[in-house]
C-alpha cells in the first residue's frame, strides 16, 4: 500500500499550509499559488527544503528531494516570494572554481567561418554570444547533475546508516496497545503505538496517523504518550477531586451514568434522556444554576438551567437532549463519551466532572 505523504509550507509571513504530495515541480508551484498568490510577471517563489537547507528550483531539484524522502510521511518547506530583479546570475568565475571543474579543462575557442575573405571583424557580435551561452550553459547541466548525484549517495549513505536503528525502535513501538482507548478521528479500538492525548478536553485521543491529519483546536496541546499510563484512573480521580469547592460546600450526584440508547434511533436529529440530580453539598443551589455540557464532548448535549432553588439533600429532574450529529458518529463505534458539570448563577463551576457515556445497543 503507497504511504500517503504530505508537504508542510511555511512562509516568511508566518503563513503556513498542508497539501497533499505534489506529482511535480509545477505542481507544487499551482498548490502554492491557492493559498500565496503572486504576479508571474513581477515575482517568483523560492522553495527551501528546511531540513537540509537546500533550494528546490525545478523539476531535478524536486525529484531529488522526493526520492530523499521516499520514507517519511511529512515534508517541510519554506517559501519566500523574490522580484525577478532582485535575483542575481551566477558569476562564471564562481561556478568554473568548483572542484567538479578542476578534473577537466574548459577551452572556450571561437573559429568563424571565413569564406570569400570576410574578415572576423564581419562575424556578428550576437552569434559569439550565442554560442558561449550554449557551451556554458552545457557545461553548467553537467556540473549540476554531478553535484545532485554527490548529495543524493551522501543522503543515501545517511539513511543507511539510521534505518536499522529507525525500523527496530518502530517495530516494538507499534506493539505497544493502549488498552480501552480509542481514536477519536478514525475509530481505531485499543490505540497502537503511539496515543495523543489533548490535554485541554476531558477526553480527547489520536494514534499516531491522525495526528498528522486531525482538525482539532490549534490553542491545544497534545501529550505524546508512548506507554500506557497504568495510573491514569487516578489521575483523573485526583483532577477531579480539584474541582471542588472548599470544605465540599457546593456538591452533586448524578441517578446514571450509562445513557443506554436503542440503535435504531441513532438516525435521529435528537437524543433525549432524563436524569436526576441530588444536592448532597452543604449549601442550597439558587435558582439560576446550570447544568453545563464541556467542549469536546464526543456528542453534544444541551445546557440545562434549573430555574427554582434546590435545597441541601434535595433532587431535581432535568432533561438531556443531544444533537445527533451524524457527521461525527463513527459507522463501527457504538459508545461515546459526554462531559457535564454544574455551574452556579454567576457561572462558576462546582463540584466534580460528572462523565457520561451514551451506548447505542440493540
Amino acid at each position: 500500500m503507497e504511504k500517503k505523504r504530505i508537504i508542510k509550507l511555511r512562509t516568511n509571513q508566518g503563513l503556513a499550509k498542508r497539501i497533499d504530495f505534489p506529482n511535480n515541480y509545477d505542481e507544487l508551484i499551482e498548490k502554492t499559488k491557492s493559498f500565496l498568490p503572486i504576479d508571474d510577471n513581477s515575482n517568483r517563489y523560492q522553495f527551501i527544503d528546511e531540513k537540509v537547507d537546500r533550494e528546490i528550483r525545478h523539476q531535478e531539484d524536486f525529484d531529488l528531494m522526493s526520492k530523499s524522502y521516499e520514507n517519511e510521511k511529512t515534508i517541510k518547506i519554506l517559501v519566500n516570494i523574490i522580484k525577478k530583479e532582485e535575483l542575481e546570475e551566477i558569476p562564471l568565475s564562481h561556478v568554473f572554481s568548483q572542484n567538479k571543474l578542476n578534473e577537466e579543462s574548459i577551452n572556450i575557442s571561437i573559429t568563424p567561418n571565413l569564406e570569400n575573405n570576410e574578415k572576423i571583424e564581419d562575424e556578428p557580435e550576437d552569434k559569439i554570444k550565442k554560442d558561449i551561452q550554449e557551451l556554458v550553459r552545457s557545461k553548467m547541466k553537467d556540473l549540476e547533475n554531478n553535484i545532485i548525484q554527490d548529495i543524493y549517495k551522501s543522503i543515501k549513505t545517511q539513511l543507511n546508516i539510521n534505518e536499522e536503528r529507525i525500523n527496530t525502535v518502530n517495530l516494538n513501538q507499534k506493539e505497544i496497545i493502549h488498552k480501552d482507548i480509542f481514536c477519536n478521528n478514525c475509530g481505531m479500538e485499543n490505540i497502537k503505538g503511539i496515543r495523543y492525548k489533548c490535554a485541554q478536553c476531558p477526553n480527547f485521543n489520536l494514534c499516531d496517523n491522525c495526528e498528522k491529519y486531525c482538525q482539532h483546536d490549534n490553542n491545544h496541546i497534545f501529550i505524546k504518550i508512548r506507554k500506557p499510563l497504568k495510573e491514569e484512573s487516578e489521575l483523573i480521580n485526583k483532577i477531579n477531586q480539584d474541582l471542588k469547592y472548599k470544605n465540599n460546600e457546593y456538591n452533586y450526584t448524578v441517578n446514571l451514568k450509562d445513557i443506554k440508547i436503542n440503535i435504531d434511533n441513532k438516525n435521529n436529529d435528537t437524543l433525549v434522556q432524563q436524569i436526576t440530580l441530588k444536592n448532597n453539598g452543604n449549601e442550597p443551589w439558587k435558582a439560576g444554576a446550570v447544568f453545563k455540557c464541556l467542549p469536546d464532548s464526543q456528542i453534544k448535549g444541551n445546557d440545562s438551567k434549573i430555574e427554582c432553588k434546590v435545597n441541601k439533600d434535595a433532587t431535581v429532574n432535568i432533561e438531556l437532549i443531544f444533537d445527533n450529529n451524524k457527521d461525527k458518529l463513527i459507522p463501527s463505534i457504538n459508545e461515546y463519551y459526554v462531559y457535564y458539570q454544574m455551574f452556579n448563577s454567576n457561572n462558576e463551576a462546582f463540584g466534580t466532572i460528572t462523565k457520561f457515556r451514551v451506548i447505542f445497543q440493540n
